[in-house]
């Protein structure tokens, strides 16, 4: 017998035997305890590693081949997970526990941690993007986490802990449809839902960097002052300056791609950003959007940058 505790609740697992495990490979056997649980009514198979932990990928696939055999979901329990490992398992969709801090299940995926930690102050970038592709993209007023599944670049679980970030600041509010769906309301529309996110935003660019050539042929969104000068009256500027996202930068830096690299000057000026162009699927941005060219300007002084940007703003359409 063992006991994990979720959300507060102690939930008891009987350890399977090894003839209760037959068939598995020689590996899962020596690699894991196994358990059976039920949580909220679900019959869980729960894998305790008995020593390292594999990669998210070997989880994912172990998890797949248990689940085929057996046909109940599995959780991992871990003793210990940064917050980095956590996101690349729910990215993988691979269920988990982590001591009493942290769960990733079938019917909670949520980030539960002790009552104790402070509220979010801040939107993730993931809730960012769902807002901003709401305002500008297609209306998510009505649907769900599924629904939104397919629209956005981001997986179901990070979508859901998405919307859960916009109900913590009190910016939407999940009402229940039924016994497992939840659809997503907001409480202000277009412009006013707007002015009231803007002290919860947080600067797209994560990074910028400069250099005199970019070896490769791929294309990227434009951004900054030059962004700017598409959408209004400003003039651009000389360099070109482009968007990607903060894990593309990391690969062309590895591969040697950026030619001179430095924090100063170059023919180009690259910002890693912290979410993909906010777009509908399938379209590939010759520009970043308006609102997050309009946060990652927002801290320019120059009256011109500051005078366009409202321009910009002004010039929206809500899709909502």
């Amino acid at each position: 017998m063992k006991t994990v505790v979720i959300s507060g609740m102690p939930i008891v697992l009987q350890e399977r035997s090894k003839a209760q495990m037959k068939g598995i490979s020689i590996g899962d056997s020596l690699s894991y305890r196994f358990f059976d649980g039920n949580f909220h009514g679900v019959s869980l198979l729960f894998a305790e590693p008995k020593g390292k932990i594999g990669t998210p990928r070997s989880l994912a696939l172990t998890a797949s081949g248990l689940h085929e055999k057996f046909g109940l979901p599995v959780v991992y329990l871990l003793g210990d997970c940064p917050a980095y490992e956590r996101q690349r398992l729910i990215d993988k969709d691979v269920y988990f526990i982590v001591s009493e801090k942290y769960a990733h299940l079938p019917m909670l995926i949520a980030n539960e941690r002790i009552r104790k930690a402070k509220r979010v102050k801040m939107l993730s970038p993931v809730a960012q993007y769902l807002l901003l592709f709401h305002l500008q993209v297609e209306s998510l007023e009505g649907l769900a986490a599924r629904d939104i599944e397919g629209k956005v670049p981001y997986s179901y679980p990070s979508i859901t802990l998405g919307i859960t970030c916009l109900s913590d600041l009190d910016l939407c509010q999940k009402v229940a449809d039924g016994p497992k769906r939840k659809e997503l309301h907001f409480h202000e529309r277009g412009q006013q839902l707007w002015d009231k996110v803007r002290p919860l935003l947080i600067n797209p660019v994560e990074e910028r960097v400069y250099c005199d050539e970019l070896l490769s042929e791929d294309r990227f969104p434009i951004c900054g002052i030059n962004a700017l000068a598409h959408y209004t009256w400003l003039n651009p500027d000389p360099e070109r300056i482009i968007m990607m996202t903060a894990k593309q930068l990391r690969d062309y830096r590895a591969s040697g791609a950026l030619v001179r690299p430095n924090e100063f000057d170059g023919n180009i000026i690259i910002e890693a950003w912290k979410y993909p162009p906010v777009t509908s699927m399938g379209h590939v941005a010759a520009w970043v959007d308006r609102l997050s060219l309009a946060i990652s300007l927002r801290e320019d002084t120059d009256p011109r940058v500051e005078n366009e940007v409202e321009r910009l703003i002004n010039d929206i359409e809500w899709k909502d």
